[in-house]
């Protein structure tokens, strides 16, 4: 009898023994699961850390492509580096050697070390800023077994300059002539309009006289989505209006009715080096009391208008030659014959370029990781 006690106390240890191995085993398992699935998870997030750090270091790097030596500064690009790292939950970094974001050539090469420029200022050649970021945490399960900390790192690099393509979305259907635009300053700050010699004190855009007879800036832009034919959305085989008696749905939104937020009859294409009559569109002729710019100006909104260097033509016929896009905050519309605004810098998506441009071209940012 004793002997059989002995035999069924051993199995009964044994089964303890192999329960607490699959229990451990089990846990390990769940432990795994949950705690990988949310290393996963902080993997994505610290991308998206590197991702927008590196974006946010490429826009000032466009601006200095642009020659802008305010803010396109090496202490400009730490802060926004350091900004946008903090603002999407990962770790600081330390700026400089070994192992700092570094700025980095059109190519790729490293170009110096973000933060630890000499004299601060961006390095010659410089096009773009590769970030390296981590979020570390505490997993739930596996510190059982020990593992008490785990961080996920990644590394991005983006690119900033001179966009090479096309306006996104919508553009406005007024033009800028482009000696106005190269007589007059681009505006950094808040609208002024008690200061002429302020570069944000509005300009009168569109007097009438300055363009073709009888035409106000307004352009004729084709139908919705139509970018090809006739210069830039002109084209007259896919529903192209070409005399439009009202300006309400080419401008998009009022104040009176904000909806739809864009409805502009404007296209994306971007400008091509053709002389006239390539990248012509029409004039839109009158006196346009019924044009509502108020939703624009209430806002303080910038729109994308075309930039013209000749006009020809008149009335009906008028014409005007685009050669390129620019920034324009409204700032008064008086009955459709006189628009005014301030000039500004517009920042668009790449591919972008280092290569110099005509003043106003519109910068972009380009993550290429």
């Amino acid at each position: 009898m004793a002997r059989r006690s002995t035999t069924r106390e051993g199995e009964h240890g044994q089964l303890i023994v192999l329960f607490a191995l699959v229990s451990t085993v089990l846990l390990l398992g769940v432990g795994l699961v949950i705690d990988g699935g949310y290393a996963l998870a902080e993997r994505r997030a610290s991308q998206n850390a590197s991702d927008f750090a590196a974006l946010a270091g490429a826009r000032v790097i466009s601006e200095w492509v642009a020659l802008d030596a305010t803010n396109g500064t090496d202490a400009n690009v730490t802060a926004a580096i350091t900004n946008s790292l903090a603002a999407n939950g990962a770790q600081p970094v330390a700026f400089g050697p070994p192992d700092g974001p570094v700025y980095v050539t059109s190519n790729g090469l490293p170009n110096g070390f973000v933060g630890s420029t000499p004299g601060g200022a961006i390095p010659f050649a410089t096009a773009g800023v590769r970030v390296a970021s981590s979020r570390s945490w505490t997993p739930f399960f596996l510190g059982l077994i020990g593992v008490n900390s785990w961080t996920a790192s990644s590394s991005a690099t983006a690119k900033g300059g001179f966009s090479t393509s096309g306006p996104p979305g919508s553009v406005f259907p007024a033009g800028v002539s482009q000696a106005t635009y190269e007589t007059f300053p681009i505006c950094a700050g808040v609208v002024n309009t008690t200061d002429p010699s302020s570069p944000c004190y509005p300009v009168h855009l569109t007097p009438g006289t300055l363009n073709v007879p009888g035409g106000f800036g307004w352009l004729k832009f084709g139908a919705v989505g139509k970018c090809e034919g006739f210069g830039l959305g002109m084209d007259p085989n896919n529903g192209c209006d070409t005399s439009k008696p009202f300006l309400q749905t080419e401008i998009g939104p009022t104040t009176a009715n904000p909806a739809p937020l864009s409805n502009s009859f404007g296209c994306c294409s971007a400008v091509t080096e053709g002389a006239p009559p390539a990248d012509r569109i029409g004039s839109l002729p009158g006196n346009k009391v019924s044009a509502d710019c108020s939703y624009y100006i209430d806002k303080g909104t910038t729109v994308t208008v075309p930039v013209w260097d000749v006009a020809g033509g008149d009335g009906a016929n008028g014409w005007y030659h685009i050669v390129g896009y620019a920034g324009l905050q409204l700032t008064g519309c008086d009955g459709g014959k006189d628009i005014t605004g301030v000039l500004r810098q517009l920042m668009w998506a790449g591919p972008v370029t280092t290569a110099a441009q005509p003043k106003g071209t519109a910068l972009g940012i380009q993550l290429v990781r």
